[in-house]
Parts: C-alpha cells; sequence; structure tokens
C-alpha cells in the first residue's frame, strides 16, 4: 500500500496504534482519580487502574466517596448524553434514525463532542506537568495492547525516506505528544477547545500541511480502526486507506471525485497477542476481538469485483444522493445505511 510515490502516512491513534484503547479517554478516568484521591494517594494505587473504569479503594471509603462524588459532577450528564445518542442509537435503529433527523448526521459521532468538550475543559484544571506525566504512564501501561510502534515508524522511513507520517487524534493534546514523541513520526494533530480533530474536521490541518489534499497526484495512505466511522471521510481524500482491528470498516462505496484506489481491511496482532503466539498458545487471541467481525482469509476485489456485488446498491446510492434540495436526517440515514451495506457486501 505504500509506494515510493507516497508522500504522506496518516495514522490515526486510539484504537489504531493499540487494541481496544482510547488513551484520550484514559486521559479523563486517571486525572479524575489523581484529583479525587490528591497525588500521594493516587500513586499509591493507581496500578490498580484499568481502561475506562473507576478506581476504587474500599480501604479509604471517605476518600472513594470524594473521588466519586467528583468525577460524577464533571461526568454524569455528558456519560447519559453519549450513552443515548451514541451507545443506544447504536444498537437501536428507531432511535438512531431519530437521531439523523435530530443531528442532521450521524448521531453516534455528533454525540461525541459533548464528552469530548468536557475532557478538554476539565484538563484545563490541572498543569502540563500533571497531564504530561499522566499521558506518559498510560503509555506505558498499555504497552502489551500496542499494534503499531517505534519500530514499524522506522521500517516504514528506511522503505521510503520521502513519506511523513502524521498522527491524526481526536485525544488531546498531552496523549497524542506522548504518543508522537514515543512513535517517532513527523506531525501531530490533537483537539483543542477551539477545535475538535475528529471526522471531518481532521481534514483541516492536512489541508495546511499538504495543500492539495484530494489531488489524485499528491498520494495519502491512511491507517485508522475507523472505530463509529470517524475516519471515513478519508476515503473520500486519500489514495488509499486501511482500517485495522475495525469494527466499522470504510465503506467501498465512494464519490466519483475521489481520487481513493484502493481499500485494505486487515486484523493487526498486539504485542501481547504475538508474545502469546510466539510462545506456542492456541488461544492466543485477546479477549476484546470477541466484538469484531471474525477474521477473514485473505481477500482480493478489483473494481469490475465490486461493481458486480455491488451493481444495484450502487444505483440505489447514486439515487439517493443526487436527489434535489438539501441533505435532510432521512436522507443522511438512508445514505449511511446503503454505505454501511457496501462494506458487508464487500467483506461477505
Amino acid at each position: 500500500m505504500l509506494t515510493a510515490n507516497t508522500r504522506y502516512l496518516v495514522l490515526d491513534l486510539d484504537r489504531t496504534t493499540h487494541l481496544g484503547c482510547d488513551l484520550g479517554e484514559d486521559l479523563g478516568w486517571e486525572l479524575c482519580a489523581y484529583q479525587g484521591y490528591g497525588r500521594e494517594h493516587f500513586e499509591r494505587i493507581e496500578d490498580r487502574l484499568r481502561n475506562g473504569s473507576f478506581l476504587i479503594d474500599w480501604v479509604h471509603p471517605r476518600k472513594t466517596a470524594r473521588y466519586l462524588v467528583r468525577s460524577a459532577k464533571i461526568w454524569a450528564y455528558p456519560g447519559v448524553y453519549y450513552g443515548l445518542w451514541g451507545k443506544a442509537a447504536a444498537r437501536l435503529d428507531w432511535l438512531r434514525r431519530r437521531g439523523f433527523r435530530h443531528f442532521v448526521a450521524d448521531p453516534i459521532r455528533a454525540a461525541q463532542r459533548v464528552p469530548q468538550l468536557t475532557l478538554l475543559r476539565h484538563l484545563q484544571t490541572t498543569s502540563e506537568d500533571v497531564l504530561n506525566e499522566l499521558a506518559r504512564h498510560i503509555w506505558r501501561r498499555h504497552e502489551p495492547d500496542q499494534v503499531i510502534d517505534h519500530d514499524d515508524v522506522a521500517w516504514v522511513r528506511a522503505q521510503w525516506p520521502q513519506i511523513e507520517v502524521v498522527l491524526s487524534s481526536a485525544s488531546p493534546k498531552p496523549t497524542v505528544e506522548v504518543a508522537g514523541e514515543a512513535l517517532g513520526v513527523d506531525h501531530i494533530h490533537y483537539s483543542t477547545l477551539d477545535h475538535i480533530n475528529s471526522g471531518e474536521a481532521k481534514l483541516e490541518p492536512l489541508r495546511e500541511l499538504c495543500g492539495c489534499l484530494g489531488d489524485p497526484s499528491l498520494e495519502i495512505v491512511g491507517i485508522s480502526d475507523t472505530s463509529r466511522g470517524e475516519d471515513h471521510c478519508w476515503a473520500q481524500h486519500f489514495t488509499r486507506v486501511v482500517d485495522i482491528n475495525s469494527p466499522t470498516p470504510f465503506p467501498a462505496i465512494v464519490s466519483s471525485e475521489s481520487p481513493l484506489r484502493e481499500v485494505h481491511s486487515a486484523t493487526v496482532l498486539s504485542k501481547h497477542e504475538r508474545q502469546r503466539r510466539a510462545a506456542g498458545e492456541h488461544d492466543y487471541l485477546d479477549a476484546r476481538r470477541k466484538k469484531l467481525p471474525p477474521m477473514q482469509t485473505r481477500l482480493e476485489l478489483t473494481r469490475e469485483d465490486l461493481e458486480r456485488r455491488l451493481g444495484r446498491l450502487l444505483e440505489r446510492v447514486n439515487s439517493v444522493a443526487s436527489a434535489p434540495g438539501q441533505i435532510t436526517g432521512d436522507i443522511a440515514y438512508r445514505l449511511a445505511v446503503l454505505q454501511e451495506a457496501s462494506t458487508t457486501l464487500a467483506h461477505a
């Protein structure tokens, strides 16, 4: 997928460089525990912290109660909001359709903005030194889950010296800075209160960097887990896209103006899984993979193969997309369902 003409390699961070890990979200969890328990007590019990969960210390109930109350004041509303429009809408089709009418966009991605802004505001309540320290601790803790590491980036540089590696994430600055330094990338793009670097917004700093994003002569490759379809827009602007360990792979249908030439979908093992396989363990796959589509044997489809599989579906997409007037919530919903159907048919 990388060639002598590739100019940029764009990497997502959360759930891409690590299997099933939201490093930016974990920073919010750790900061709540750090502030709720106090630095000294937090440092004694931080090793008990697990991904995306509360840190409960039953030996010190008063400190635990203070921590839980403080966390609830910050995260109760964002949690309920995302629980409704994000998680529940992902499981209930009638609620998802209603969400499209409300947001005129995918409600799962639109609802992310509330917890994202809450996290960024919360991070402003402490110093950069504390945030960087917590971010480094999170990075070290997740080393066994790492799928893409410094050696991988170094190998890309050795093979294709002309490639610039971009780490583009919706996570906040401390998380992305620590990740960028550890991986050895050339550029980092992250979220701030003024710019949530998520979805289509990820393209803005890329345009500033590249200048002619979407030009077929500019070869850009993107690698992402594409969870919740956040990075599906890359397929409209990049030359090649790769989804790894993805619950929602890239769609097989894009605009006729897209420079996209290839879509790749792959299962990539974490460091811990590779170690278990090397040790001869038969059941070496992580339990979190049960939530992902089953692994398949190698499958290659040409443009002609896709047209045979998706012909009638493509006609329906073009019919909906070319309807006169503005895009409504119902039309956005129908297009999303059709694109998801194209992914299912392509992977069948």
